[in-house]
């Protein structure tokens, strides 16, 4: 490779770096303001890219004045979403994941209004300069990286001159730091954040001008660059001009590991990188204050169980029949069509209780899920395929080669907080990777067709209605393991690390030993989830196990309520039917899916356990009443 080859890999990293950096910043002030990871971030750049376009393309304005116009608007939105979607819950101090969901919520919302208005189909931008290149020292550049690369410099410097040399910045800054001290001072909160959000905005929106010439304005726009500005965030460790450099680094590591080793492994390599420096120079600490997974907190210490020892004898008998009667009714009742829904719903949610084990009950945050819920998958077509093992073997296996790779991958459980968070993701965009890169093991994107229907003896699982048995049995295995294991001594300790870890420390618990067990078997569910999935669909792609899938994940647990694990089964059930019954709404059904999550946790703050929780809690009086127990004799009842 000749140096004017290296000096133009370098230019074009150091364009899409400012892109990541942009996009990045908004995620780091969020952040910093907040404590907040704000998933709507990749929609603004979606926003200004599509408004860029209509200034263009209606408007006829020139490219400056269209960045402008994109970051005034953009702008406007951010403060708009801030103060009647998200301060309510701000207010409340409502757990972070929940606020998470929240901006998810918004995220899919704005999806589904950007293909209302204009379409589903990628859009080309109009041509920016009648001469597309530009030669500087005989190196022969693209004009529009320079335009790029000077909005995005110039941003960037505005940016940090504002937090540097204005008082509203200064006291940002200040706010940022030690809120309580500079609310003495007279520091106003809701305004800094209204301000945050505003900025933050502005930049993806931006940023979207900047990167949509480059491909495409598309609804999915946003997606292509989330996951690497929230690693140029965590790499420039959230602050502002850190962030400025991570994304820089980010986009020059990703074009020349694209040029001079392997575009196909350029993402690898690059989150391989990012991987590594969390772990040997974030320094992880033991939490203090809120923490990402405090919600769990609340959850549990409103559990209500009807089940206890005041209860009469035959209330459990009851439950029991009237469960099993509704389970052997339920595929008899329901269409082909409600079953095979059911049946998927089923299926994630015995990966959602592993997924429980590790966010609800241990307060360790996964965005990698998906990634054991693949290897699973692939373990047990694999292994059925070649090696013509039957599904009551290769299901257990795939089991054990999810534990595994949850065990390999455990120290990142070193890390804490957000960088946990984006470890996982990084972990789990490696993990996509390989699977579409190792054609030889997995057939890459095209996938594996033909995985045998599951079968013992001579009676096959080919039939809907058939799987329904087959999965639910395995989600009732799962669920109840679980549950006699939350029960115990190791689940006691799970719950000590989770409220207090210092606590726990010195009182003899060995946190990362406790919280890697709980990780290998969450890690575990998650295999055997994948591997009845495989079974079920009889075709498997690596596009079933992206980070999105993983997102959808934490979404049911957050939905069904942190920490409890019937939440965790309701919150599966209820992200994948809710979408189903809403078809009859055409395009609108995902603007009513979005904005139910943000109602959802607007008012359900405890996810859907809080719904659950008082007629609980009536029953359970109604019980100690027709009993003659009180509550001055509950405890004794329990000894």
């Amino acid at each position: 490779m000749d140096w004017v080859t290296f000096v133009q890999l370098v230019f074009g990293g150091l364009t899409i770096g400012c892109v990541y950096s942009l996009v990045g910043l908004g995620f780091a002030l969020t952040l910093r303001a907040t404590e907040l990871i704000n998933f709507a971030q990749g929609e603004m750049v979606m926003l200004g890219a599509f408004i860029g376009l209509t200034a263009i393309s209606v408007f006829h304005l020139p490219f400056l004045a269209v960045f402008v116009v994109a970051l005034i608007l953009t702008g406007f939105f951010g403060v708009f979403m801030e103060r009647f979607m998200l301060r309510p819950m701000l207010d409340r101090k409502a757990p972070l994941l929940n606020l998470l969901i929240a901006t998810l919520g918004i995220s899919i919302a704005l999806q589904a209004v950007a293909i209302i208005v204009w379409g589903r189909e990628p859009v080309p931008y109009p041509e920016i300069s009648s001469s597309p290149y530009v030669d500087v020292f005989g190196i022969r550049l693209q004009r529009l990286n320079l335009w790029i690369l000077g909005l995005g410099f110039a941003s960037m410097f505005g940016l940090q001159l504002f937090f540097q040399k204005t008082m509203t910045g200064i006291s940002w800054r200040a706010a940022s730091l030690d809120p309580a001290t500079a609310a003495l001072y007279g520091v106003n909160r809701r305004t800094n954040v209204a301000i945050t959000f505003g900025i933050s905005a502005a930049l993806g929106g931006g940023a979207g001008v900047l990167i949509a010439p480059l491909f495409f304005a598309s609804f999915g726009l946003g997606h292509s660059v989330l996951v690497k500005a929230f690693a140029a965030a965590a790499l420039g460790g959230f602050g502002v001009v850190g962030t400025m450099f991570g994304g820089l680094v980010l986009g020059v590591v990703e074009t020349l590991a694209a040029g001079l080793i392997s575009s196909e492994y350029k993402n690898v390599i690059m989150y391989g990188i990012l991987l590594a420096v969390l772990m040997f120079f974030f320094r992880p600490t033991i939490p203090a204050g809120r923490t990402i997974t405090e919600g769990s907190k609340v959850v549990v210490r409103r559990t209500v169980d009807l089940f206890r020892d005041f209860s009469p004898p035959w209330l459990k008998a009851v439950w029991v029949i009237l469960s099993i009667g509704l389970w052997l009714l339920l595929p008899m009742v329901c269409g082909t069509y409600t079953v095979r829904i059911i049946n998927m719903a089923v299926i994630l949610g015995i990966a959602v209780l592993g997924l429980q084990l590790i966010v609800g009950y241990t307060g360790q945050f996964s965005f990698g899920h998906a990634a054991f819920y693949g290897i699973g998958a692939y373990a047990s077509a694999l292994l059925s395929m070649h090696y013509h093992l039957p599904f009551y073997v290769t299901m257990p296996l795939a089991a054990v080669a999810a534990g595994l790779a949850g065990w390999i991958v455990a120290p990142i459980l070193r890390l804490s907080g957000h960088y946990l968070a984006i470890g996982t993701l990084a972990m789990g965009e490696i993990v996509f990777l390989l699977m579409i890169n190792w054609k030889w093991l997995t057939k890459g994107a095209y996938g594996i067709y033909g995985i045998p229907f599951p079968r013992i003896g001579r009676f096959e699982f080919d039939s809907d209605e058939a799987y329904y048995f087959l999965a639910t049995v395995a989600l009732g295995f799962v669920y109840f393991f679980l549950r006699r294991l939350t029960a115990s001594r190791f689940g006691r300790a799970l719950r000590a690390i989770r409220e207090n870890e210092l606590a726990a420390v010195v009182s003899g618990i060995r946190a990362f030993r406790q919280k890697t067990r709980a990780f290998v078997i969450g890690s575990a569910c998650a295999g055997l989830a994948g591997a009845l999935y495989a079974h079920y669909l009889s075709f498997i792609n690596p596009e079933s196990f992206r980070f999105g899938v993983s997102v959808e994940m934490v979404t049911m647990v957050v939905i069904g309520g942190l920490g409890s694990m019937p939440g965790g089964i309701v919150g599966s059930l209820v992200v994948i039917l809710l979408p189903e019954y809403l078809r009859f709404l055409a395009d609108y059904r995902l603007v009513v899916y979005g904005g139910l999550i943000i109602s959802f946790m607007m008012f359900l703050p405890g996810g859907l356990s809080d719904l659950a929780r008082k007629p609980a809690w009536w029953i359970a009086k109604k019980i100690e009443a027709r009993t003659g127990i009180r509550e001055g004799k509950r405890g004794s009842a329990q000894n």
